[in-house]
């Protein structure tokens, strides 16, 4: 039996996601791989102990997306005939895609190393996004005489705007750490030695507050890009309605007024 290809545990309404192939620079391309990755997600997704969720890489690189040894042999995703080709990007890195888009949970990429192509496409997915300075990216697919098959010319212009995202599908060029957080890529840029630090520090931040009202924000943000105002103010009168319901909010709101109290006192 193979061995696992990703790692996951949870501590504090953190999960923690570590892409665990380092031998092929955590490729994404494998079935399994990618079976793991959405499992993990949905499954966290689906428990009430889990707000936030860190993906990162073993190893030197975040994701080197691809495997392209396989592309050139035809075989894994690249074998078959043009229908079979299409079908397996589908129902694998497109599932992977739309998993990472419709996930309630906050989603934090933490870039330890490379992250070319699908790896590129798996970190922009994210809600947060913080590198060290190891971090590259590049979105390779036009070196390899393909296109970002697995969504990402619909993920990368909707995060850096349509000029920068034409220039790095365009051209493939990598960009370090540096550039990447003036084209808002990344968040932060962090020493390699506090990559994991910072990301749960933020995380935990996140994971404290309560879980029903930073899911249903996640949503109403997700919502916003697609939607028009009207529709969007119904849309978010109902979540609120929701969120005055559950007791986390009443919890909250007591919290808040003893905390003014104790400072009035002060």
């Amino acid at each position: 039996m193979d061995r696992s290809e990703t790692l996951y545990r949870v501590d504090a309404g953190v999960g923690l996601l570590t892409l665990n192939r380092p031998e092929i620079r955590n490729a994404l391309t494998g079935r399994q791989i990618l079976d793991e990755i959405i499992t993990t997600i949905e499954t966290a997704d689906a428990s009430e102990d889990v707000t936030v969720l860190i993906i990162t890489g073993e190893g030197s690189a975040f994701s080197a997306g691809g495997n392209v040894k396989d592309m050139d042999t035809g075989s894994g995703l690249f074998a078959g005939d043009v229908g079979t080709i299409a079908e397996g990007y589908r129902r694998t890195i497109q599932r992977l895609t739309s998993t990472m888009a419709e996930t309630d949970l906050v989603t934090i990429a933490a870039v330890n190393g490379a992250a070319i192509g699908a790896g590129f496409d798996l970190v922009l997915g994210c809600d947060l996004r913080i590198g060290s300075t190891n971090a590259r990216f590049a979105h390779t697919f036009a070196d390899l005489g393909i296109l970002p098959g697995d969504g990402g010319a619909w993920i990368l212009p909707r995060v850096v705007g349509w000029q920068r995202a034409a220039d790095l599908a365009f051209t493939a060029r990598m960009i370090d750490a540096e550039e990447a957080a003036g084209m808002d890529v990344l968040l932060e840029v962090v020493e390699p030695d506090q990559l994991m630090d910072r990301c749960f520090e933020l995380a935990t931040v996140i994971a404290a507050k309560p879980s029903h009202s930073i899911r249903l924000t996640k949503r109403l943000l997700r919502h916003a890009r697609h939607m028009d105002l009207p529709a969007f103010l119904d849309l978010t009168a109902a979540y609120q309605a929701i969120a005055h319901a559950d007791p986390q909010h009443r919890t909250a709101v007591r919290s808040f007024l003893e905390g003014l109290e104790t400072r009035s006192r002060e």
